[in-house]
């Protein structure tokens, strides 16, 4: 009978360890199940701000090609004040520090921004009133920065 009564004991031990091992692998699946909802609902999240950083990225690539553009013109502008005044492209370029090449371009830059304005893009405002030339603090620095690369040019 002792042995009858192990058997029953052992038999019971091992259902109780059987269910004990279902009981934690539905533990298990149950928390897996939460941790990969977690998973795929942040990793969605996380490519909707790759998208949301590529559109983002390509509206400032935008705006910054527009203001390089207006600033451009400002420079252009600038350049051909100083020519239409009877300085040299040379002299110009001299005085603002760049090559001949680049303040030609810039200047050119000006009769194309002429052209895109009349076509009905925005005209910025050193081109709407070129006889204002450019902002009055910008003015300023500028022809700060021109004195002293005259003075630092006739001293060499």
């Amino acid at each position: 009978m002792k042995n009858k009564a192990i058997s029953k004991q052992a038999r019971r031990a091992a259902r109780q360890a059987a269910w004990a091992a279902q009981e934690e692998l539905a533990r298990r699946t149950r928390a897996n199940m939460q941790d990969l909802a977690r998973f795929f609902s942040a990793r969605e999240r996380a490519d909707g701000v790759d998208e949301w950083f590529a559109t983002r990225e390509q509206e400032l690539r935008e705006q910054a090609a527009q203001r390089r553009d207006e600033q451009r013109v400002q420079c252009g502008l600038a350049l051909r004040s100083m020519r239409d005044r009877g300085q040299s492209l040379r002299e110009v370029a001299r005085m603002a520090g760049v090559a001949e090449k680049t303040a030609r371009e810039l200047i050119r830059a000006t009769d194309t921004a002429g052209n895109v304005h009349e076509a009905g893009a925005p005209v910025p405002e050193a081109a709407a009133n070129p006889s204002r030339g450019v902002g009055q603090a910008d003015g300023a620095a500028f022809d700060a920065a021109g004195r002293e690369r005259l003075q630092a040019g006739s001293r060499v």
